[in-house]
């Protein structure tokens, strides 16, 4: 029984040697690329290809303004731009990002200076605890940029993706309304400049194709002479020629 037991632990030897090796399969495939953020190229190197966009703003490239709430794309929280539209960051595969242009809630700033709608929404007293209010910001320059006088409707229907449990959104919404007001105001015509009202291609008084002459003096009344006959009281035949 012994040689039989040496036997059959020989044979399994040779079965082990002679089985192909698997080598173990990569769990965490890294990669390498270049994502445009707010008009700058910033590098990401050894990056899991799994990450989000999210998590590779904060943490690889130090841009925490989008902010993790539900990692589900339910709160808003996390929004910002790709190639102008807006996305729930940490839904988004960061390498599928790549060659694309990444908006986020830092560069809406002019000139180091907090946009108009980032003004708005501190005056209006829209920032309390202050979390969703960089997805907040996010959103209403996405709205504007695709409708610049929206409704109270439209404004709310825009919101209804980002969550908030401190304004009520009646701050959010008078924002709106505040920073709409003030770029008409600016892009208003100055006083005495009627040409903007005019309907398109609409001739001023006087130019185009009316006649000039119909908008001068009346000409100077007469008196018929009495003895000239009126040709609209000579008799005509029944020809249509003189009678």
């Amino acid at each position: 029984m012994s040689h039989d037991s040496h036997d059959s632990g020989d044979t399994e030897g040779e079965v082990s040697q002679d089985a192909p090796s698997t080598a173990p399969q990569e769990e965490h495939p890294l990669a390498s690329y270049v994502l445009r953020v707010n008009g700058t190229d910033r590098p990401v190197t050894d990056a899991w290809i799994g990450e989000s966009l999210l998590y590779v703003l904060r943490e690889r490239l130090g841009l925490a303004g989008a902010k993790d709430g539900c990692s589900q794309g339910e709160c808003g929280a996390c929004n910002v731009q790709v190639d102008g539209r807006l996305v729930a960051s940490c839904l988004v595969p960061a390498v599928t990002a790549a060659g694309s242009e990444v908006r986020t809630v830092e560069g809406l700033a002019e000139d180091g200076r907090p946009s108009d709608v980032q003004r708005a929404l501190a005056r209006c007293g829209a920032v309390q605890c202050g979390f969703c209010v960089p997805g907040m910001a996010m959103t209403v320059h996405d709205l504007l940029e695709g409708n610049p006088a929206p409704t109270e409707l439209e404004t709310r229907q825009a919101l209804c993706g980002n969550l908030c449990r401190c304004s009520g959104y009646r701050g959010v919404v008078d924002a709106v309304k505040e920073v709409v007001a003030e770029r008409e105001a600016h892009s208003a015509p100055a006083d005495g400049d009627t040409d903007g009202a005019r309907i398109p291609h609409q001739a001023g008084p006087g130019a185009g194709g009316v006649n000039a002459s119909a908008f001068g003096s009346p000409p100077e009344s007469h008196t018929p002479d009495p003895h000239t006959p009126d040709p609209h009281d000579q008799p005509y035949g029944q020809d249509g020629g003189p009678a």
